[in-house]
């Protein structure tokens, strides 16, 4: 009795673990290629448009493509160049 409450206790631990583990590629999500970024630029506004580039994180020396709205960049930017007013001031 003693070895089928193991033997339960054990293969529930296996299945839960294997519950937990996931193939890397589906945790990430698949940037668009430069064909695609390109084909989607020409049909939206300016201001929605995508742009990418490589990039190494502080942290790391690996360079990461990168793909961001042409907005959000330019909100980032302005609210830098701000922070930096505020800072000199």
């Amino acid at each position: 009795m003693n070895q089928i409450t193991f033997g339960l206790k054990l293969v529930f631990l296996l299945a839960l673990l294997s519950a937990c583990t996931t193939p890397e590629e589906s945790n990430q999500r698949r940037l668009p290629s430069d064909a695609e970024v390109e084909q989607y630029n020409a049909s939206v506004a300016p201001e929605e448009r995508i742009v990418c580039r490589t990039e190494r994180q502080v942290t790391s020396n690996i360079p990461r493509r990168v793909c961001r709205y042409v907005r959000d960049v330019q909100e980032t930017s302005s609210f830098h160049r701000e922070q930096l007013r505020r800072v000199l001031r």
